[in-house]
């Protein structure tokens, strides 16, 4: 997968009730992921709004990343404090997941 190939559509949220109750995130009518509602329900709501936000986040954050390099190489301007490098490396790190930079295998499992 390269950048953007997820679904072009905004993603939304909606919730069915039931036993349990289902968040669905959706690109325009297309399912992307059904998460039942579990026992900690205030982390399950967490959860599914995280996921349904996934496409926003990912954008902001590589614009973010873009401007933040380019104001560096135009200007010279930007931190590059130890916890600045650090928090670039982990968003390029996050960047790479979401643009499957990282294969996993039958059986493998990746922690993210």
């Amino acid at each position: 997968m390269t950048q953007n190939e997820f679904s072009p559509e905004k993603w939304s949220l909606e919730y069915r009730h039931g036993n349990p109750g289902i968040f669905m995130v959706k690109a325009g009518e297309r399912t992307i992921v059904e998460l039942s509602i579990g026992e900690n329900k205030e982390e399950s709501v967490a959860n599914a709004h995280l996921i349904a936000a996934a496409p926003m986040l990912y954008e902001a954050l590589k614009e973010l990343l873009i401007s933040t390099d380019e104001g560096l190489i135009a200007n010279n301007t930007g931190c590059e404090c130890e916890r600045c490098e650090q928090a670039k490396q982990a968003s390029y790190q996050a960047i790479g997941f979401a643009e499957g930079r990282t294969l996993l295998k039958e059986g493998d499992s990746r922690t993210y």
